[in-house]
């Protein structure tokens, strides 16, 4: 989801906010889960694949510690200038033996082929 004035309150009712001068600008993307009792015995946690416009990639580790729960992760304000924002995501829920319980992945997702530019 997409963050700039319009996400803030204020925009909507018209009130008086000193962050509109100078508002959030990024995106926000909303983590949602709901697991199985036996699967939370085995403490869970999500592992959040990112990969920026810069063609940078980074992972993000949630522990997960209720059957049912959110999590949000925000790329905002000089991140979301430094990588050009969100190009693609893929979120794992893993046991602790690295089994994979569920996977999304966004439309656009494909592991990023990097190339060493040292070999002559």
């Amino acid at each position: 989801m997409p963050v700039d004035a319009s996400y803030l309150a204020s925009t909507h009712v018209q009130t008086p906010d000193p962050r509109q001068a100078n508002p959030p600008h990024g995106q926000k993307v909303v983590l949602q889960w709901s697991v199985p009792p036996e699967l939370l015995e085995k403490k869970p946690q999500i592992i959040f694949h990112v990969i920026y416009k810069n063609h940078t990639e980074k992972e993000f580790i949630y522990p997960i510690e209720s059957r049912l729960g959110y999590t949000v992760y925000s790329l905002l304000d000089q991140d979301y200038d430094a990588t050009g924002g969100l190009l693609t995501y893929r979120a794992d829920i893993l046991t602790p033996d690295h089994k994979v319980f569920r996977e999304w992945k966004h439309q656009l997702w494909v592991e990023l082929i990097t190339l060493d530019e040292t070999v002559p």
